[in-house]
């Protein structure tokens, strides 16, 4: 009898524990049309980027954008953005800096709540002038409103990219 009882109280616990799984995992699945609509902005805007199509990619972006990529000296698209055209120049001179077909990313997790947009990864890159090769992690962050992106923010290992270019 003691066995019987046993064998029944872990099979409710096992009933449980797959509802709750099943649970969580629909519930995980779900997304607003506003995270659908997020996620395809954020994918469309990366896919240009991977084409390296600074136009394209500046038409992902609000008018009025607040863009910031942490300043520094030796790399002259970072720093604070404010307009569209702006973040179009940005990428003519980014891409100039780097050795065609040496970048790779590596996306680890693209997470989308709402109208917000986190990825995290590392990227590699080879610049031109001195031939120095890198990898470094970095996060980037994105808001979308009206199917445009309306800030974007990247957090790299800056002294990583600066040491290359010494």
């Amino acid at each position: 009898m003691k066995q019987n009882v046993k064998q029944l109280k872990m099979k409710n616990i096992k009933l449980i524990a797959l509802l709750l799984l099943l649970g969580f995992s629909a519930q995980g699945q779900v997304n607003s049309d506003q995270e659908i609509n997020t996620k395809q902005t954020a994918e469309k805007f990366f896919g240009y980027i991977t084409e390296k199509n600074p136009e394209k990619i500046a038409s992902m972006v609000s008018e009025n954008v607040d863009w910031y990529i942490f300043e520094s000296k030796y790399m002259p698209w970072t720093g604070h953005r404010s307009k569209r055209a702006e973040v179009s120049e940005l990428f003519k001179t980014l891409f100039g800096y780097f050795i065609d077909g040496s970048e790779k990313l590596d996306v680890h997790s693209f997470m989308v709540q709402g109208n917000e947009v986190a990825v995290f990864g590392t990227i590699e890159r080879t610049v031109k002038k001195t031939g120095k090769h890198f990898k470094m992690p970095l996060a980037i962050h994105l808001t979308v409103e009206n199917n445009l992106i309306s800030k974007f923010s990247l957090y790299e290992e800056t002294l990583i990219i600066e040491k290359a270019f010494k």
